[in-house]
Parts: structure tokens; sequence; C-alpha cells
């Protein structure tokens, strides 16, 4: 048995121990382990990881949602399954599941996998949630920052929502046409996303569908309602927001940027979907799926 650890290299505490501990585990069980250390080249750490997978039974993301969503696309088509020690900045896709650093440590020698879903925007795959519009916009914002609090993913929104200039959106949901000034449109395969906000209380990651928002553009008013709306899991009561579940969506307008699980992807138009029991993953037996 051979371990794939792929971790972006830090000097953050928690990091740290978490390689730490991984190791000392590997050597105690006499696991083989190879560590991919993350450069910032996504095709050049793809590659890497994609070639290593192959000798890999187990591929083990140390890091943020970013770091995981590298992690998935290296591994997605190879038969190693997936685990998580989570200690990036959001952590969102981890946050669903309401556990300790412990308790995912133990997901991966102790507890059963889980197939659970996968979206794809594009080419992109995608564990927790990918978006068009504001959320993709704050994210440029940001810039290639290493590391922020999440408090200032939250204030760079706010900030943000003074001077966004939404654009038309048009696309096919639900095998209808759709075109609406957008604010956001938003498909979650977990709960939350922007560093703890839950935008989709109602997605299921082994449910075979995308938990779909489409958030109409209006003034800057409304806009502060919505995002105080949406702080408070509140926005399910919003007039100008569309929820539906589905299997794909097409955008067809062009160079609105995309985002998935807090990354920059590229932009539209884009094809997105949703790949049933699409990869083995290492859930905490506490809070394990029935």
């Amino acid at each position: 048995m051979q371990l794939l650890i792929i971790v972006k290299p830090s000097v953050k505490k928690a990091v740290l121990e978490h390689l730490d501990w991984l190791k000392k585990t590997c050597q105690k069980k006499n696991i083989l382990y190879i560590t991919v250390k993350t450069t910032g080249n996504y095709e050049y750490d793809l590659a890497s990881i994609k070639a290593n997978a192959q000798k890999s039974q187990i591929a083990v993301a140390i890091g943020g949602d970013g770091t995981l969503n590298l992690a998935l696309n290296g591994v997605i088509n190879s038969t190693c399954s997936l685990a998580i020690l989570p200690c990036g900045t959001g952590n969102d896709f981890a946050r669903s599941f309401h556990c300790t650093a412990k308790q995912w440590q133990n997901a991966i020698f102790n507890a059963p996998t889980h197939l659970i879903d996968i979206g794809k925007i594009n080419t992109r795959y995608f564990i927790n949630v990918a978006g068009v519009g504001f959320d993709a916009h704050v994210i440029k914002q940001l810039g290639h920052l290493q590391s922020m609090p999440a408090w200032r993913y939250k204030w760079t929104s706010f900030k943000s929502l003074f001077t966004y200039k939404a654009s038309t959106l048009q696309g096919v949901f639900l095998n209808k046409q759709s075109e609406y000034p957008n604010l956001i449109t938003v498909f979650a395969n977990s709960q939350y996303f922007g560093g703890g906000i839950k935008i989709a209380p109602r997605a299921e990651i082994d449910d075979g569908l995308l938990d779909c928002y489409q958030m109409q553009a209006s003034s800057v008013v409304n806009h502060l309602f919505s995002f105080i709306k949406l702080l408070f899991k509140r926005h399910h009561t919003l007039k100008r927001l569309t929820y539906s579940q589905l299997k794909e969506a097409h955008i067809t307008t062009k160079n609105l940027f995309v985002e998935a699980d807090g990354e920059l992807v590229g932009v539209t138009p884009a094809i997105i979907a949703i790949h049933k029991q699409a990869i083995n993953f290492h859930i905490p037996i506490k809070k394990r799926l029935q």
C-alpha cells in the first residue's frame, strides 16, 4: 500500500502537525508514502499528482478547499480514494461534517470510504461549490493571496457590493432557457462557501444533484439586503432568488469569470454537471452518511 500526500507548503502550525502525524503514522504502519508539495502552478502540480495517483491507494490533501480541489482533479480518474486533513482558510467542504481534526485523522485509516458525487464545470471538477458572478468577482479581487483570514473574504465581499457591475447571464436550467441580470449563480454539491457562509443548507453529497441558486442583480440596497439575508441563512425567502436542484446546466454567455472551490478556473460559456458516486471519500465514522 502507498499513500499520496498532497500539501501546500506552509509554516502554519496545523499544517506542520498534520504532516508530521501522517508521516509518523505511515512509518508505524509500514506504509509507503510519497509527498507532492504544491507549487502554485496548477498544470505542473496536476501532472505530478496524476502520475503518483496511479501507484497509490489513498490520496490525502493537507490544506484548504483549493488544495482539496487540486487533489480531486489529480486523482478523479484513478482508483485512488481521497481523504482530507482540513487546515486552510475556509475549509468550507469539511465544515459541513462538523468533525474535529482527530476525527479527520482517524478517517484515513479507520473508516470505510463512501462514494460521493462530484461536480464538473467545463474541464474542472469540483467537490464543494462552483459559481459565476459575484463570488468569482470577489476571488479575482483578492488576487493570488497565499492565505487570508475568513473575515477578509466577507469584508471584501461586502465592499465589492458597492462597485460590482452585474452582467446579463443567459443559459439553460432544467431544460428551460433563462436570461437575467446575474448577481450570483451558484452550483452547490455541499453546503458552505465563502469562509463559512451556508449557501446551500439542503445540499447533499450523495443525492446525484447540484443545488442551484440564481440570484438576480438589482440595486445596491437590494444587494446589501441579499448579502445580509445570506449571512443569516434567510436567503431562501428572497423574491429575486430562484432555487432548484438539477443534474446539468448550460451557461451560454461569454467571458464571465468562473470559480470552483474558491479558485478562479476560467470563463464562460460553461457546462455544469454532477457526476454521481464519482469518488471514494474518507468520511469520519461519526459523520459517515447512512
